[in-house]
């Protein structure tokens, strides 16, 4: 199995504690996750994607980029690989035009799934496909029950409108794997087109943060309204949401994610569960 970090934020956020300082942080747990790591991140209204199939608990490269790079939302990924050899085209995070996709599982029996799940997609899909990792065909297939449940790939869909699609995507993954006598996938995610940020507990622990026991950066922060500071949630508002397959370090209040959930934030800072 693999690891995930991922955030949504209020401003602009360094990475560089979460992913290389803290305790537990991305780099050392990809000591047991040795098979490629990744950084997807957001700035001028693109996705840009960084990554290797190197390890990334002694990559200079993973260091020197979780040190500079700053944004609104951001993946990481560090990979164990189950299906795929290790290749940069197998690395997470995954990118189809404004999207990115990072997954924590595997697809068991893919090769049983694969061929009516590429049935599915329309050839603009079907082509970005690169490599030859279940999560890369999972990413792709997951963007075409979105776009056949009515959402537009080009202009960032409404969490209210996401996360029954979503669900009723997930039945249909859970009835193939049933109707090809494989075991239920594994299907942890993060997804986010840089405003809208999608995350999916199924079948391995996840964890959320968005409250801090401290803020480092408190001093110097702009943001007016310090609801992140305060020990419980107001609510559905946000500064931020923070979602890692372990926890990470002392400074965040962590929960963990009930089995089977969907969160979704958007640029409203508001988050919605299903």
């Amino acid at each position: 199995m693999c690891r995930l970090f991922g955030f949504k934020s209020a401003v602009r956020s360094h990475a560089h504690r979460s992913l290389v300082e803290a305790e537990n942080a991305l780099s050392e747990q990809a000591r047991s996750h040795p098979d490629g790591w990744g950084i997807a991140w957001f700035q001028g209204g693109q996705a840009w994607v960084v990554k290797s199939e190197q390890g990334a608990s002694d990559s200079e490269s993973f260091r020197r980029a979780s040190a500079h790079l700053a944004s609104h939302t951001l993946i990481a990924h560090v990979r164990r690989a189950t299906v795929g050899n290790p290749t940069p085209n197998n690395t997470h995070p995954f990118r189809c035009a404004r999207w990115v996709f990072a997954h924590n599982g595997t697809l068991f029996g893919f090769e049983a799934l694969r061929e009516s799940m590429m049935a599915d997609l329309p050839a603009a899909l079907r082509d970005n496909i690169l490599g030859t990792t279940d999560t890369e065909t999972l990413f792709h297939w997951l963007l075409s029950q979105l776009v056949a449940g009515g959402v537009d790939l080009s202009s960032t869909p409404t969490a209210e409108a996401v996360i029954p699609l979503l669900r009723d995507a997930r039945a249909r993954l859970l009835a193939r794997a049933v109707e090809a006598g494989c075991p239920p996938p594994v299907i942890n995610f993060l997804l986010t087109d840089g405003h809208l940020f999608v995350a999916q507990r199924y079948g391995r622990e996840l964890w959320m943060a968005t409250q801090k026991t401290v803020c480092r950066d408190a001093s110097t922060c702009a943001w007016p309204d310090r609801i992140c500071l305060l020990e419980k949630r107001p609510g559905d508002r946000l500064n931020h949401l923070l979602v890692a397959s372990e926890q990470i370090g002392d400074e965040d209040r962590w929960e963990e994610v009930p089995e089977g959930t969907i969160l979704a934030v958007g640029d409203d800072l508001r988050l919605a569960m299903g």
